[in-house]
């Protein structure tokens, strides 16, 4: 009778840990919309499967969506709340933890420093004045939480920020925006996402083909220890191919046939 009590309620504890395991990624969603299943992964120190498989969960529950996205040739799944309404691209929040909130005033100035970096600053920067592509005053809003701005839309189409993702960081008081390109792409939500590259790896040799010749030998690669013969020094003549040793020839006699023997390269 105990044993199948233990049975019976094994399913009851696997439901029980995948309620605790779905709550604590709900969590995670909630604190920072718009996640990847491998940054979830990352932040919980747990496997992109098991993160891949509460998330689906999450969605059949009607607690969760995802955008599918290529982003740097991979495959990622971006995870948000399901009431979560996407704000504008336009819009940067930055956490007044991240700097000196009480610097910030009315305004910011907007650089654009580089086709991927747009740098935000609460004074003008002269180094930075300098570097810029073009620059714009706009004013700022402080929350309780962050400094948000709208970045005019001259950024917005220089960045192409509809179809962008960003990430902030900071230099003092001042922020770097990195601006990444991602592309949406139309899957079932269960589908999951693909942040590996297959390589595969490939070991090149070279191998130098002697023939007969009343030439010193030539080492196109560098320079070579000359190798003489009683008679006559030979040409080396060099081929690359996929072999183990580097490779010359030489004879005491002309010859049709090719020998092989060591040669060092310095």
């Amino acid at each position: 009778m105990s044993r199948k009590r233990r049975i019976s309620g094994a399913p009851v504890a696997m439901h029980v840990r995948g309620e605790l395991t779905d709550s604590i990624v709900l969590e995670e969603i909630m604190k920072k919309p718009g996640l990847t299943v491998s940054e979830i992964a990352d932040r919980l120190g747990w496997t992109n499967g098991k993160v891949d498989g509460s998330v689906n969960r999450l969605v059949l529950r009607g607690k969760a969506s995802v955008k599918h996205c290529l982003r740097r040739g991979m495959l990622v799944k971006m995870v948000f709340p399901l009431e979560y309404l996407v704000k504008s691209p336009e819009i940067v929040e930055i956490p007044k933890e991240m700097v000196d909130y009480e610097v910030w005033q009315d305004s910011a100035i907007v650089y654009a420093l580089s086709r991927s970096t747009i740098g935000i600053s609460y004074k003008e920067i002269a180094e930075w004045d300098k570097k810029a592509f073009f620059k714009e005053c706009v004013s700022i809003e402080i929350s309780d939480e962050n400094i948000v701005l709208k970045l005019p839309e001259k950024f917005a189409r220089f960045y192409q920020l509809d179809n962008s993702d960003i990430s902030l960081s900071t230099i003092g008081n001042c922020v770097l925006v990195s601006v990444e390109s991602i592309l949406p792409v139309k899957l079932p939500p269960i589908y999951p996402e693909e942040t590996k590259h297959e390589v595969t790896y490939y070991r090149m040799k070279l191998e130098i083909e002697g023939v007969s010749s009343y030439n010193p030998l030539f080492d196109y690669l560098g320079k070579a220890k000359e190798i003489r013969s009683s008679s006559q020094t030979l040409y080396a003549a060099l081929r690359k191919k996929l072999e183990d040793k580097i490779l010359t020839a030489t004879s005491s006699e002309p010859c049709r046939e090719r020998l092989k023997i060591p040669v060092e390269v310095r």
